[in-house]
């Protein structure tokens, strides 16, 4: 395995594994947004009023420059742009799906005693209560990390990809794992949260504010855990979340789904994505397998 910590790549310089011909993939994953030389009145004016507003001052300011580009393509009308972007950014940021108030969770975290473990699992897993995703996780918790680490080597180095409250599950990872942890999310209310966290309890470990869909960036790990985001991702721009699966620079990466959407019925879009991500390994000659547990599935593809 390979120590090098996970980090950003610039694209143009060379990834540890690089990926065959990119032909499978859906032409809008490869198609890039236009460039900022060539950006129409309608999309400058529309990103400065975003990327200034108070209502996503926590969002990466690239998340929001590339759904503005890309909603650029339907309409040149300012107001009509606006009107898109922000309806696309209530469903990419899913502010809604936490249930807690930030500035409550930071109180709690510098009050919080962690020096005794169960102390630190109990209050963890109060947080993780906190939203949406992680909360379903919280009846499977206790098997998950054994679960997922099951399926791939140990690993040195381990990224997180659009983690948003999952480092407060470090606690169950260090029993099956020493793996240096580093996050990325869009959302700089996760990412001050995390570090705040990882600053008291896991300090070798990071998050990192990063857009990593945005173009010209790729993260090099061991491991990368794409933990009931690729199907987001696929949301917001079809064939991004096959995209960055195929160009990280990872020697696995382990892409999981809820097994119930959140109206409490099958998710049925999940076959569909697993077939995507098995025709993708079989094209670039990579193995994967697959592990379920009640809320969760996990597919594990293995490139090296």
């Amino acid at each position: 395995m390979t120590s090098t910590p996970p980090d950003l790549v610039p694209a143009g310089e060379p990834a540890p594994a690089a990926s065959p011909d990119s032909a499978t993939l859906p032409e809008s994953a490869a198609a890039g947004p236009s460039s900022p030389a060539t950006e129409s009145p309608a999309v400058q004016k529309v990103i400065a009023r975003l990327t200034d507003a108070a209502k996503y001052r926590d969002v990466h300011p690239e998340t929001i420059a590339d759904l503005v580009r890309r909603e650029g393509r339907a309409t040149g009308d300012a107001a009509e742009l606006e009107r898109r972007v922000r309806a696309r950014l209530h469903k990419v940021a899913a502010l809604h799906l936490l249930t807690a108030r930030p500035a409550a969770l930071r109180k709690a975290l510098d009050r919080a005693d962690f020096d005794d473990p169960q102390s630190r699992r109990d209050w963890c897993r109060q947080v993780l209560a906190g939203h949406f995703s992680t909360a379903e996780r919280l009846p499977d918790l206790d098997t998950f990390y054994p679960t997922l680490f099951g399926l791939v080597p140990p690993p040195e180095t381990v990224v997180d990809i659009a983690c948003a409250l999952n480092p407060f599950t470090l606690p169950w990872l260090r029993e099956v794992s020493d793996a240096r942890y580093v996050g990325y999310d869009f959302n700089a209310t996760f990412v001050e949260l995390g570090n705040a966290f990882l600053a008291r309890t896991y300090p070798e470990c990071e998050i990192r504010h990063e857009e990593v869909l945005a173009d010209g960036h790729r993260v090099s790990a061991d491991l990368a855990l794409l933990l009931k985001t690729y199907h987001c991702m696929e949301g917001r721009r079809p064939g991004a979340g096959l995209a960055l699966v195929d160009r990280l620079a990872c020697r696995h990466v382990v892409v999981s789904f809820p097994t119930r959407a959140m109206n409490g019925r099958a998710a049925v879009f999940v076959p569909r994505h697993v077939q995507e991500l098995d025709e993708l390994a079989r094209d670039r000659g990579w193995s994967w397998s697959r592990a379920t547990l009640a809320s969760e599935d996990l597919v594990a593809i293995h490139k090296a």
